[in-house]
């Protein structure tokens, strides 16, 4: 017998196996044939290509999901590439691009479906088939724009060194000579000099905010270096006639870009922007002081409303890539600081919180975690979400809603379309009037009594600005008003103490983050809801554009604050506050007007209730105003609004003051009461909780 056959001994475990194969052998003569084995199903992917083609200069391109890291190198006539310049993703995955262009360098692309928003060094890729991609990268100029522009309403000259500028600026406008070019590296000084009856207010722009000398003197310089294009706001201050226009405090310091501001029940703001900058916490009465509490998430580009209790309810966020939302909900309590709630069904990016009748909260639009239009909305009813899975519709991004007076939703923009959404059940889309304007992207939007709205500015932009009365129904129709003067975009809508708009910040030049074509868009204008016109007043000190918000203080000044992030080309990411006086707190002479005072009033109301509002000079008190506390992102304060409250005197010094009957008037939480005399002065507000 040959080896190769000799019989082998089988012990152990490997007679075990061979026992327990012989057993499975005999049950399946007698049992059901074995499972098949299904092979996983396959995973579709395509390929994602980039090139440099056209270059004139070096650069790089990644991609965020991984994959594509490539560098771009260009000599003499010549482009090449290395590196990962070819990566295959997962069908419908959105990838983003990311450019890095030598300093002061640009890229054009070709092939992406669309820029990202608020960074023109990326794009966006949808990855439903084979994809080819050029990012053409540009060489940074060797001469660079520097540009004067005038803040505040004082004047004075501003002169340069090496020759070029010679900028003369009168009541805050500039005439000509206020713009020269220079070569890369060149270091420039700008000499300001205060005509009589003005003095150096602030420097803006180019880092001149902490380099510039002579602030509040009559000569300063600030020296700029030239790599990349500058503009730098000049502001003369004088005090000469703030009774008419009002005062803009010199600008302020603060922690971070104020992307998001609110103001809580404890009369503080809490702002916030990106990670990984902390959020902030400012006290009016103590304004040196800042506070940083925890980071509870990234709650860039979130919505965000004041809960009947005071709670401040954040819904969505940014998952580190634009368009991409998170499903997280976040609440800051001013007791007890931040706490996680439920996470809503989908994620959101740039939503719109509204704080209902019922004291529930619609949340509404922003692109979800796979970063396409939410088109579901949301209601945070008893500490949990219930989504309105028969109100399916495609709505712009940041819409603007109110609550209306018949209990429903109403959208006014910044689509031309706008329509009632009741959240009943599982909810339901009216369509309404359309507005006159058209698309007001980056428009404002203001509820200025119950009921009436103002829409104001936006699209490319524009002057105009109309409003509409919901009282009327579902006929209600838009009708214009009287335009600004000065186009923006960006602006921020504020209601004043005593009820009128103020429109601040802005830009008046076409494109999403373009920087200001002039000093214009500085002035701040009010709205007279009962001319229905607009008053040019003071002019503030830095452009707040993009990312900037402002808000109506417990004190009657407005606090506008941040922008950038990015920042529009040519200015900087703004880390200061500026802190408006209006008119009605000046006497004609331009000293400080004196105020009604509010001894005593209640913490706590109900809808109807006729409380007691304790002043000494009752009888001089000739209207009582209600503002909601303000929470505002992106243009839209998604948590102001007003009513005009009737009062009667009942005392040398008391008045009965009236709340609003219902809740579809006013929705459950805290509001600011005003007194307002005979001269237009109003008091220092008590915030009151409606319930």
């Amino acid at each position: 017998m040959s080896k190769s056959s000799s019989p082998r001994l089988i012990t152990g475990a490997t007679a075990g196996l061979v026992a327990l194969t012989l057993f499975l052998h005999a049950c399946s003569e007698t049992s059901a044939p074995p499972i098949p084995i299904v092979p996983p199903p396959t995973i579709q992917k395509f390929s994602l290509t980039v090139a440099g083609t056209g270059s004139a200069a070096n650069g790089s391109l990644a991609a965020n999901r991984g994959g594509v890291a490539c560098t771009v190198t260009h000599s003499a006539a010549d482009v090449t590439t290395s590196g990962v310049c070819t990566a295959e993703y997962t069908a419908g995955l959105v990838v983003t691009l990311i450019a890095a262009p030598a300093p002061g360098g640009a890229v054009a692309w070709t092939g992406c479906d669309a820029p990202v928003t608020d960074n023109p060094l990326s794009c966006m890729v949808t990855m439903t088939a084979d994809r080819a991609i050029t990012a053409a990268f540009s060489a940074p100029p060797s001469r660079f724009a520097l540009t004067v522009q005038g803040g505040a309403n004082g004047s004075g000259t501003v002169a340069s060194n090496p020759l070029g500028i010679t900028c003369p600026i009168s009541a805050g406008a500039t005439g000509t000579g206020c713009d020269a070019s220079y070569l890369a590296a060149t270091s420039v000084t700008l000499t300001a000099t205060a005509s009589a009856g003005s003095f150096l207010k602030a420097w803006s722009g180019a880092g001149c905010d902490t380099s510039g000398t002579g602030v509040a003197t009559t000569h300063g310089t600030c020296v700029v270096t030239m790599g990349q294009t500058q503009a730098v706001v000049v502001s003369f201050g004088t005090s000469a006639d703030e009774a008419m226009v009002g005062s803009w405090a010199s600008p302020i310091p603060w922690p971070a870009v104020a992307i998001h501001s609110h103001l809580l029940p404890n009369g503080k703001v809490l702002t916030f922007g990106r990670m990984p900058n902390a959020p902030v916490i400012w006290d009016p009465a103590n304004p040196g002081v800042f506070e940083s509490p925890a980071v509870p998430g990234d709650l860039f580009c979130s919505g965000h409303s004041l809960l009947p209790d005071g709670r401040l309810l954040v819904a969505g966020g940014h998952s580190g890539v634009d368009m991409f939302g998170t499903k997280t909900t976040f609440i800051y309590d001013v007791n007890g600081g931040w706490s996680r709630g439920p996470d809503m069904q989908n994620g959101r990016w740039y939503p719109t919180n509204t704080t209902l009748a019922s004291g529930e909260v619609l949340t509404i639009a922003g692109g979800d975690t796979a970063g396409v239009n939410n088109y579901i909305p949301e209601v945070w009813q008893n500490d949990s979400w219930r989504p309105l899975s028969s109100a399916s519709r495609s709505v712009q991004l940041y819409p603007m809603m109110f609550a209306a007076p018949d209990g429903r939703a109403y959208m006014a923009g910044p689509a031309q379309a706008t329509a009632y959404l009741s959240t009943e059940g599982n909810g339901a889309w009216t369509s309404a009037a359309a507005s006159n304007f058209g698309s007001r992207d980056y428009g404002s939007a203001v509820m200025y009594d119950a009921g009436k709205i103002l829409l104001v500015g936006g699209g490319s932009p524009t002057t105009t600005a109309e409003v509409i009365d919901l009282n009327g129904g579902s006929g209600a129709t838009w009708r214009y008003v009287a335009p600004m003067a000065v186009a923006r975009r960006q602006l921020n809508a504020t209601l004043m103490a005593d009820g009128a708009v103020l429109a601040t910040g802005g830009s008046n030049a076409a494109g999403f983050n373009s920087r200001p074509t002039d000093s214009r868009v500085l002035i701040a204008e009010r709205w007279d809801p009962v001319t229905e016109q607009w008053t040019s007043l003071a002019g503030m000190t830095h452009h707040r554009v993009y990312h900037s918000t402002a808000l109506l203080l417990p004190d009657a000044r407005i606090l506008s604050v941040g922008s950038g992030q990015p920042a529009a080309t040519g200015l900087q990411d703004d880390f200061t506050a500026e802190i408006f006086t209006p008119p009605y707190l000046f006497r004609l002479d331009g000293t400080l007007a004196t105020r009604p005072v509010i001894t005593n009033a209640p913490t706590e109301v109900s809808y109807g209730q006729a409380f007691t509002v304790e002043t000494p000079a009752a009888a001089t008190i000739t209207r009582a105003t209600w503002i909601r506390l303000s929470s505002v992102t992106h243009a839209f304060n998604q948590n102001q609004r007003m009513n005009n409250l009737t009062f009667a005197v009942s005392g040398a010094s008391s008045i009965l003051v009236n709340a609003p009957a219902t809740a579809n008037l006013a929705p459950p939480g805290h509001y600011m009461l005003f007194l307002i005399d005979a001269n237009g002065v109003p008091s220092v507000a008590r915030i009151i909780r409606i319930f």
